[in-house]
């Protein structure tokens, strides 16, 4: 109970709350749609996805100016690579906010403009984003793997060793050794991964099922919502 109430009290932590549900949301109704479940149930379903969506919107109405001061902050970050791709990032991720917040406006009645052009053009910025955590995310992979080469065979030492010498099980008890150190890693890596497949669903580049889409967004929530729990597992610079 104390970590709902904790993770409740920030905005990013209800934010990241109703995203899981939201999603989740989307697995079920799918799922129920697929099984001719009641017209009923599946729209009540549906009517909570849509609900949460537009909850989200409003909770994060004017973040995007946050975001864009915070990309500005990281242009201080020493390692080049570090510092485009995670500028870059934020800057993708301000924008993509900021198309959103026209979305909402439009299809709120307040604004006269094309919500689907506007979608559109937030799913891009989302996508971009998204990459260049992705980026960030294997450019830290790689240094992990550099700073922990003398635990594992390069590919030519693997093909000139014996069966029989080559330790599968002490090589994975490394790897878990090198992933529990660097948790932090691992679920950005994992929680970009699955969010990659949802703008590019959206922009039609992927056809997931409206199940999968709920299923790696339900997924990455939860690994998002970790980091929220407990800080040491974010990735930062953020």
């Amino acid at each position: 109970m104390d970590i709902i109430i904790r993770v409740n009290n920030q905005s990013v932590g209800r934010d990241k709350l109703a995203r899981l549900v939201q999603y989740t949301s989307r697995l079920v109704w799918h799922q129920l749609e697929t099984r001719n479940a009641n017209k009923y149930s599946v729209d009540r379903v549906k009517s909570l996805e849509n609900t949460l969506s537009t909850f989200r919107k409003v909770l994060r109405l004017g973040r995007c100016i946050d975001i864009f001061y915070t990309a500005l902050n990281n242009i201080h970050i020493e390692d080049p690579f570090l510092r485009f791709t995670v500028t870059t990032s934020k800057l993708a991720h301000a924008l993509y906010l900021y198309a959103d917040h026209i979305v909402w406006l439009s299809k709120s009645g307040f604004l006269k403009s094309d919500s689907d052009g506007w979608s559109q053009t937030a799913n891009r910025f989302w996508l971009l984003s998204i990459i260049a955590n992705l980026a960030r995310d294997f450019y830290e992979i790689l240094h992990v793997l550099d700073l922990n080469k003398s635990m594992f065979l390069n590919p030519t030492e693997l093909i000139n060793v014996h069966v029989r010498q080559f330790d599968l099980n002490s090589s994975f008890k490394h790897l878990y050794a090198i992933l529990s150190c660097h948790k932090d890693i691992f679920i950005d890596t994992v929680k970009n991964s699955c969010d990659l497949f949802i703008p590019l669903t959206a922009l039609g580049y992927t056809k997931l099922s409206p199940s999968a889409v709920g299923a790696l967004g339900a997924f990455s929530s939860l690994a998002a919502l970790i980091t929220l729990i407990k800080p040491i597992t974010k990735l930062v610079p953020a």
